[in-house]
This record gives structure tokens, C-alpha cells and sequence, in this order.
């Protein structure tokens, strides 16, 4: 009979958690696909949005400097020499075109010029008939043509057509044709802030990528065919993504430019919660059936334990507790009178004693924690060791550490203790300041604020993480007369805590305050000096590269017969040395050393030694030569700032000149002829 009662109860409570978690898994699993889906799909149309209005804004800005040249500098008006110089100069400072054309009204080309190739008077054609020039001739409006491939290299580009307008006649004069490379738009899809494997292209006419961060997919003439709006469907490369485009309308062309991001990455919660629900399905199928068990056996075996229980206590142990049922019965009665007895004189023979136990573990407390508080700098690490250290030393239920944010507006939870300061951690649990709960009037008031019984209190705030607490009391975070934040402790208790208990908490309060306040001092300082290392490095690569590129010839090569300039002379180690920025030996057993030369821990160069003899390089030897070469790298620093020194100094030089030599007159015409002469002359 107990077997087969204790078997049904298993049974029930085996299939009332595998089916409960059951319903709530599908129902859960169902609502974060669903979810995710919408907000992948939601950020994929984001990313292409704004990467769509780049591209835009970038293509508008050509178009404003050819309207520029057209219009403002009223490029048909100017003499033909002129012209040349204009379009030859656009040419020079945007290497986005490809071409740029000067057709008259007839459309007969007056002037070309190209980056590939050079174009005479004879080689110049007749564009009339052509939609790039009868468009814009027709309408006055400028005219975007397909994206088209060079036959050459392979990128895409696309026409640009200007119509040029007399401004004197309002008459048509001309247009102003470019061909714009669309490889500059790829710069704008490898920069583009994506998520994991996310990924941004352009397609253009017929469904062609045209840009892409992986230069080889356009050149490859990759077609892609968009679906009709956003969707999780097959992706560029074969794989299922979440896709998403935003389409851009340039005249009569339109070009679409895409985000997509891996499934597997956008749907990662929810396949994360998928596994948690399976996971916690097993684990309730082996919790039930051990939870059946243990009430199979509360229900045969209460009157038996009660006896023992009366027993031991009769004969002097009053530590011993009988267990009281859930059910309120006659046994239930009986087990709290023994209960009740007992607590009765436990209390009155060991109250002295604990309060003793209590105030000195209260100093114990406070000392741990000072120790705690000046050996550690990182908030991040004192403050979770700090609750951890005070719940367990007073026996707490929980001990939370509030900071207030920096408007001083809410009192932010940065450590917590148990599993309930890790959930309101995750979901960033903060109140107002001054508000109904006990820690935003402690901030606001900077008192301590003590609650014997919190469930019948009106500052308690309701928190579900905290079903358990009783008693709870609040201390402000003094730190140079300003109150940072608060400290909650709380008890399972009703009274737990007394008047007496505010001055050990506050002290331990004051020592978490004043350590929060010199990690924060030390953070600050430390942020800074990292912003200033990093400044400084980044400003002495920029002007390395700067100098080597114009210098590419910097190296010399010296033996017992000669030293000579030789840039070329690159042997496996030196490569390997200069990528890495270590040291590195030569290969296959050759006795070389090759040791990066660094300037603010970039590198530079490299400086390269080869024993003639054949023989091992010594530490002795290895040692002075990477003392030498530190020495250098100091050097060929000194001498860069200097030499940039110089420069600075002929700048400002070469433009006292020319500004002194255009104010020598008043006259606007004789200073604007100065002003052309002497700026051609100085650049």
C-alpha cells in the first residue's frame, strides 16, 4: 500500500512539472523566435537605412561639385585652357572619377579627360542622340545612368550628366559628363557597423552587386535576386540570413542597398532558450520524481519522528526541532508546542551570549572589510566581495550596494548578493532617488533608515526577487561629505535588527564608500593616461607612415668592404620580425638576428645581422644588439621631429611671403592676379 501511494505521487508530480514546463517551453520558445525575428529583421533595416543614406549623401556630394563647377565657377564661360584646368584639378582631388567630359550644346565634346588614358582633339566624339546628353538637354535636370562595367579592370561605375546653363541667357550651353567609380562606395560597405557575420552590399540593375566589402564578389559579376521585403531567407553566400534592404533613387536608377546578418546569429536567443527548455525539462523529470519520493515518505514516517524528536528533547537536547508538517493536523499542533518550548529556552539561556557573539563579530566584520576596501581598486571586484563578505558574517538573508547615477536621478544596484543580486543585476535594477523605497529616502536624507517589520511597512518596495525579507535596514554611502549611494541589508527575521546595529553597519558603509571613491580617482586617472598613451601612439604612426611613404628608399646595407643605400634587401626573418614586432631568428639554422625597430611601440623597421663565420649569435651579442637598436629608434625619432620642425617652419615661411606679397596692393584686380601667380608658384 505505502509502495503503490508513493509510486502514484511520483508519478503525479513527474507528470504535472514535464507537462507545466512543457506548455510554458513551446509558448516561450514560440514567443522568442517570433521576437527575435522581428528585431534581427528590424536591425538588419536599420543598417541598410543608414548605409543607404551615406551612399546618398556620398553621391550627392559628387553632384554638388560638379554643380559647382558648372554653375558657381561657370565652367562653359571660362576660356578653353581654363576649363582644362578646372576638370584636370577635380580630376586630381577626387580619385572618384573616371572620367570627366565638356560637351557643348551640339553635343559635340570639347574636352576629355580620363585617369586610363589621354584624349587629343581628334579622338574627341559627338554624343547628340544619347541619353546622357538628350536627357539633361531636354529636362535641365541632371542624369543618372546605369551602373556599367569597364571592360579593363571590371568595376563599376556609373554616368553622371550635368547640364550646363548660360547664366546670362538662360540658355542650354553644354553638358558636363562623369563617370563615377563605384569603388569608393566599397570603402563605405567595409566600414559599415554590422553585428557578428552581418554583412552590407549594393545591387544595382539587373539584381548585379555592385559594392561589397570583398572586392572579388563584384569582380566575379555576382547576381543576387532580392525578395519582396524583409525576410530570413538564403543570403549572398548560399547560407540563411536574416536580409533586409533599403532601396536608393538616383533619376531613373535604382539601387538597393542590403544588410544581412547569419541566422545563427540572429536568432541566438532564441535557440539559447530552446536548449535552457530542455535543459530544465530534465532536470524537473528528476526533481519531481525526487520531490515524490520525499513526500511519499512525509506522509508514512511524521508520527514516528515526532516520538524520536519527544525523546532526544526530554532528555536534554534543546538544539533538536521537530519538523512541522505543511498540513495543519493534530501532529502539525503537537511539533509546534515542542518548537515552541524549546525556542523559548534556547532564547532565554543563549541571548547574552549571542548579542556578545554578535557585537564582536560585528568588529571582525568591519576590520575584513577595511582590509578588503585598501587592497582592491577595481569597483567591479570590491563590491561584490563586500556583500558577499558582510551577508555571510551577520548571517543575512541579503546585503545589496546601491551607487547613485550621474544626474542623481535614480540609485543604480551595482552588487548583490545570491541568486536574487545576480537577477536584478541582470536587468539593471535601480530606484528614485527620494521615492517610496527605504534606499531612496536614506539617499535623499543621507539617515539611516531601519524597518522591523518591512511587510507591513509603506516604504517597502515590492520586489519579487526578495519574497522573504522581514527586517531591512538602509545606510547612506558617505564619501567627502557627498552621499554616493546606499546600503540595503535584510533579514528573513521580524526585529532582526536593533538601534546598536546602525553604528558597526555605518562603519562598514563609510569604509565601502570611501574605497568606491578612491577606485573611482584611480579609474580617472588611469582612463586618462590610456587616452594620452593611445593619443600620442596613434599621432606617431600617422606620422611615420606619413614619412615613409614619401621615403620609400630608407635602408642601408653594410659588410667589411661597403655601406650602401639599399632598400630592397628583405630576407624571411626580417619580414617576420617586422610583422610580428619580436625578435626573430633566421631559418633553417642561419645565424641572423632580426629585431623590429619601435617608436612608441609601433614598428617601423628592422634592423638585420649575419655573422660571416656561420656561428650562433651569443646573448651577449644578441643583448647589444637590441641595445643598439633601442638607441636607434630613439634616434630616428629625434630626427623625425626635427624634420618636421623644418617643414612647420617652411610653411609658415612660404605663407608670410605670399600673404605679404597680396596685401602689397589695394587694388582687387591686381590682388586677385597676385593672389593666382603666387599660389601656383608656391604649390
Amino acid at each position: 500500500m505505502q509502495n503503490s501511494l508513493r509510486a502514484r505521487l511520483t508519478v503525479a508530480f513527474v507528470g504535472l512539472a514535464v507537462i507545466s514546463l512543457l506548455l510554458v517551453g513551446v509558448v516561450l520558445v514560440g514567443y522568442s523566435f517570433t521576437a527575435q525575428r522581428t528585431q534581427a529583421l528590424e536591425l538588419q533595416s536599420q543598417i541598410a537605412r543608414r548605409v543607404a543614406s551615406e551612399v546618398a549623401a556620398f553621391i550627392l556630394e559628387r553632384e554638388n561639385e560638379l554643380r559647382v563647377l558648372t554653375e558657381v565657377r561657370a565652367l562653359q564661360q571660362l576660356p578653353p585652357e581654363e576649363q582644362a584646368n578646372q576638370l584636370a584639378a577635380l580630376l586630381a582631388y577626387e580619385d572618384v572619377y573616371q572620367e570627366l567630359i565638356l560637351v557643348d550644346s551640339t553635343g559635340q565634346e570639347t574636352f576629355r579627360i580620363s585617369r586610363l588614358k589621354t584624349y587629343d582633339a581628334t579622338s574627341l566624339e559627338n554624343r547628340s542622340g544619347e541619353d546622357e546628353f538628350e536627357r539633361p538637354k531636354a529636362t535641365r535636370q541632371i542624369y543618372y545612368g546605369p551602373v556599367k562595367f569597364d571592360e579593363a579592370t571590371g568595376e563599376p561605375f556609373m554616368t553622371i550628366s550635368v547640364p550646363v546653363i548660360d547664366l546670362r541667357s538662360g540658355q542650354f550651353a553644354g553638358i558636363l559628363v562623369a563617370d563615377f567609380r563605384f569603388k569608393t562606395v566599397w570603402d563605405l560597405m567595409a566600414s559599415a557597423q554590422v553585428s557578428g557575420g552581418g554583412v552590407v552590399y549594393v545591387i544595382g540593375a539587373q539584381n548585379r552587386v555592385v559594392a561589397h566589402r570583398n572586392p572579388s564578389i563584384v569582380l566575379r559579376e555576382t547576381e543576387f535576386v532580392l525578395p519582396d521585403a524583409a525576410a530570413l531567407t538564403t543570403g549572398l553566400s548560399g547560407a540563411r540570413v536574416a536580409l533586409a534592404y533599403q532601396l536608393i533613387q538616383l533619376g531613373d536608377q535604382t539601387l538597393s542597398v542590403v544588410a544581412e546578418q547569419p541566422v545563427r546569429e540572429a536568432l541566438a536567443l532564441a535557440y539559447a532558450t530552446l536548449i535552457v527548455t530542455l535543459g530544465a525539462l530534465v532536470v524537473a523529470v528528476v526533481l519531481a520524481g525526487g520531490l515524490g519520493v520525499w513526500v511519499a515518505r512525509r506522509i508514512v514516517e511524521p508520527i514516528t519522528e515526532l516520538a524520536m524528536t519527544a525523546q532526544v528533547i526530554s532528555a536534554g537536547d534543546l538544539s533538536r526541532q521537530a519538523t512541522v508538517a505543511e498540513r495543519q493536523d493534530e501532529i502539525a499542533t503537537l511539533a509546534q508546542a515542542f518548537n515552541q518550548m524549546t525556542a523559548q529556552l534556547r532564547e532565554t539561556l543563549a541571548g547574552l551570549e549571542q548579542r556578545v557573539a554578535e557585537r564582536t563579530q560585528g568588529l571582525l566584520t568591519a576590520a575584513e572589510v577595511s582590509s578588503v576596501t585598501t587592497s582592491e581598486l577595481e569597483i567591479e571586484v570590491l563590491l561584490p566581495q563586500v556583500v558577499e563578505l558582510v551577508r555571510e558574517r551577520f548571517d543575512l538573508y541579503y546585503v545589496g550596494l546601491f551607487l547613485t547615477d550621474e544626474a542623481g536621478e535614480y540609485a543604480v544596484l551595482h552588487a548583490g548578493s545570491g541568486e536574487a543580486g545576480r537577477a536584478m543585476l541582470a536587468r539593471q535594477h535601480q530606484l528614485r532617488v527620494g521615492g517610496d523605497s527605504m534606499i531612496g529616502r536614506c539617499v535623499l536624507s543621507g539617515q539611516a533608515d531601519i524597518q522591523l517589520d518591512v511587510g507591513e511597512a509603506a516604504v517597502r518596495f515590492s520586489n519579487p526577487d526578495l519574497p522573504d525579507t522581514r527586517s531591512e535596514l538602509a545606510l547612506p554611502l558617505r564619501a567627502g561629505g557627498q552621499i554616493i549611494g546606499a546600503m540595503t541589508v535584510q533579514s528573513e527575521q521580524e526585529a532582526f535588527f536593533s538601534r546598536e546595529d546602525i553604528s558597526v553597519m555605518q562603519t562598514v558603509a563609510d569604509q565601502v564608500a570611501n574605497a568606491v571613491r578612491n577606485a573611482r580617482l584611480f579609474q580617472q586617472l588611469q582612463e586618462s593616461m590610456d587616452a594620452e598613451r593611445r593619443a600620442y601612439g596613434e599621432l606617431t604612426r600617422e606620422a611615420w607612415l606619413t614619412m615613409l611613404q614619401s621615403q620609400s628608399d630608407l635602408g642601408f646595407f653594410s659588410d667589411r668592404r661597403k655601406t650602401v643605400q639599399d632598400a630592397d634587401v628583405w630576407w624571411p626573418e626580417m619580414e617576420m620580425a617586422l610583422s610580428s614586432g619580436r625578435i626573430e631568428q633566421g631559418q633553417d639554422d642561419t645565424p641572423a638576428l632580426a629585431i623590429p625597430i619601435k617608436v612608441r611601440d609601433q614598428v617601423v623597421g628592422v634592423v638585420d645581422g649575419r655573422k660571416p663565420d656561420g656561428t650562433a649569435w651569443s646573448e651577449e651579442e644578441a643583448g647589444l644588439l637590441q641595445a643598439l637598436t633601442e638607441q636607434l629608434s630613439v634616434a630616428l625619432e629625434s630626427a623625425r621631429l626635427y624634420l618636421d620642425t623644418q617643414r612647420r617652419a617652411a610653411r609658415e615661411r612660404t605663407i608670410g611671403e605670399v600673404t605679404g606679397r597680396i596685401r602689397e596692393s589695394l587694388d582687387i584686380e591686381t590682388v586677385l592676379r597676385t593672389t593666382a601667380s603666387e599660389i601656383r608658384q608656391a604649390l
